[in-house]
């Protein structure tokens, strides 16, 4: 079963989870990605760690509710405490709730669609949302994918995390670009890696900051 809203205050809970790996040393930064058109700017909504339950509606999210989490580290393997990060994406049908988007997909008004969150002292994070859908761009398909913004405390990265099992991804323009042309075989830096646990789907990324 997932974990509640309120469960879900305070990124403590990775560690309970079993997830939470020790700091590894000598780790490769993640790949810095762009920001994408659609950062919500104007949104004037909730932006708690739960994207698929909004406060007072009694529906969730459309769609396949998951989880992500993980860490954000340093050059070192050390865990950055208080990172700041902004996590944004489309909703299930592959709508972003930005009015740039002018995706014919419906908006779905169950999801929150962004969340502003901080690390904890050992550099953990979790969030709560849905997979997201993939969407037109032009002549191609963006495969599913999630923004993440880290502010550390001495550098600051954009970046994407994709799903390994998405049969969009060789022909989204957009993530060979930001990965000079390079196919596949992928760097597997840029998935979340997949586990099931108590019936529910969660994805593990950690993101690594060249300077912490």
């Amino acid at each position: 079963m997932l974990l509640t809203r309120r469960q879900l205050v305070g990124t403590s809970l990775l560690g309970a989870a079993g997830l939470a790996a020790p700091a590894l040393a000598g780790v490769e930064p993640t790949i810095p990605m762009q920001l994408g058109p659609f950062y919500p700017v104007a949104h004037k909504g909730e932006i708690d760690s739960d994207m698929a339950q909004l406060a007072g509606q009694a529906q969730p999210a459309k769609g396949d509710i998951i989880e992500v989490m993980g860490r954000v580290l340093g050059p070192d393997g050390r865990p950055v405490a208080g990172a700041r990060l902004d996590i944004w994406q489309a909703n299930a049908a592959g709508r972003y709730a930005h009015k740039g988007d002018d995706n014919a997909a419906p908006l779905d008004p169950g999801f929150q669609g962004f969340a502003v969150l901080k690390t904890d002292a050992e550099g953990r994070y979790r969030v709560r949302t849905v997979r997201p859908g993939i969407y037109p761009a032009g002549n191609y398909k963006r495969a599913a994918h999630i923004h993440f913004s880290v502010d550390g405390q001495n550098d600051r990265l954009i970046t994407q995390m994709y799903f390994a099992d998405d049969p969009w991804l060789s022909q989204d323009r957009t993530l060979l670009y930001d990965l000079d042309s390079k196919g596949p075989p992928w760097p597997k830096q840029i998935f979340g890696q997949e586990h099931k646990l108590a019936g529910s789907t969660h994805y593990m990324f950690d993101i690594v900051l060249a300077f912490g």
